[in-house]
């Protein structure tokens, strides 16, 4: 009988756990009084250099968009990935330095001109990193958090 009541607990413990709901770390970002959470992109091309986006933000142009990233990214090396429109109406692309300190939790993110448009955002977590046949490194993205952009 004893055997049974701990198999039981255990069990039911087990059952619980499973049925407990997964938390995907989320990433805020927010401009001009307007704030969205996302959790990570299911879907990327190959390469994880573009991920589905799976939120989207008004940012006005030439205005800055202020990214929080929670401990999981923190704790991680992240950068983050952006397309703009240029005030010539070229689509440029950009990046971020490399955060791997452990303690940045925040980023604002500047268009270079104040003529420029963000189009697209992506936090991206970086898993490991690499070299390609220049020996130049490559990240290994884990997880991206990809933002549509509103005008």
């Amino acid at each position: 009988m004893r055997r049974f009541g701990i198999a039981s607990l255990v069990a039911g413990g087990l059952l619980l756990a499973g049925c407990a709901p997964s938390h995907d770390p989320e990433v805020t970002f927010f401009a001009d009084g307007e704030a969205v959470r996302i959790t990570p992109s299911p879907v990327c091309d190959a390469k994880l250099e573009e991920c589905k986006p799976t939120g989207e933000l008004a940012v006005p142009g030439g205005k800055s968009l202020n990214i929080n990233v929670p401990k999981q990214v923190a704790q991680a090396p992240w950068l983050v990935v952006f397309r703009y429109r240029a005030a010539d109406g070229s689509v440029q692309k950009a990046r971020s330095a490399l955060f791997g300190d452990g303690g940045t939790y925040a980023y604002t993110l500047r268009t270079p001109t104040a003529g420029d448009q963000l189009m697209h955002v992506e936090v991206q977590r970086i898993g490991g990193f690499g070299a390609d046949q220049n020996n130049e490194v490559i990240y290994g993205v884990d997880a991206s958090w990809a933002l549509t952009v509103r005008a």
